[in-house]
């Protein structure tokens, strides 16, 4: 039988709640991740950054690493739409600017588990999972634009793949945005058009 709406609302009114005290969590997590970093960052930080309990931040979570990646999860951008740009140089303009945007977004978290403390073996595995993601993005940003003009006699998409792993890194984006003082459209031109000589030559 299908409830009526009496019925729903309360289940309704605490789903909603649930929703919202995860939110504060994953936010208070996020703020500490980025700020203190991992390590520095506890439960009993997270709890009062949220207004909850700790046992509340546990029940939820469980562990620190499952705050890790959940942060890391809601702070990607969401996917963009298969880009339908057919001039090549146009197009990678266009996907570099979306990975410095994920960049922009996801960099302090990834900074955070990258200098978390050597054999955390849940830490490695968000590190894996989130860098696992960055080498699938840059195999299909060159899958994309080899499409559209092939690639240069002698390179080879793994070659040009590790170009693009490691200049759209958040290790990179870091030293040259927040160290050096560039703008984040800076640094996407300035990547957009070492990966062109590193695809066309």
């Amino acid at each position: 039988m299908i409830p009526d709406d009496k019925d729903s609302r309360p289940i309704d009114a605490r789903r909603q709640r649930k929703h919202a005290h995860r939110h504060a969590m994953v936010d208070a997590a996020s703020e500490l991740f980025a700020s203190v970093g991992y390590v520095a960052t506890t439960m009993d930080a997270v709890a009062a950054g949220s207004d909850m309990s700790v046992q509340s931040v546990y029940f939820a979570f469980h562990s620190k690493a499952n705050l890790l990646n959940a942060a890391l999860e809601r702070a990607a951008p969401p996917p963009a739409p298969r880009l339908s740009e057919a001039d090549p140089d146009r197009a990678l303009a266009l996907l570099v600017e979306e990975a410095v945007r994920a960049l922009e977004a996801t960099g302090p978290l990834a900074l955070a588990a990258s200098a978390a403390a050597p054999g955390d073996a849940a830490v490695e595995e968000v590190r894996d999972w989130y860098e696992g993601q960055r080498a699938h993005l840059a195999s299909d940003l060159v899958q994309q634009l080899r499409s559209r003009r092939p690639l240069a006699p002698g390179v080879t998409p793994r070659r040009v793949t590790d170009v693009v792993y490691g200049l759209l890194s958040p290790q990179l984006y870091a030293l040259m945005v927040r160290e050096r003082g560039w703008k984040p459209q800076r640094y996407a031109a300035w990547s957009a058009e070492a990966i062109g000589r590193a695809l066309w030559g």
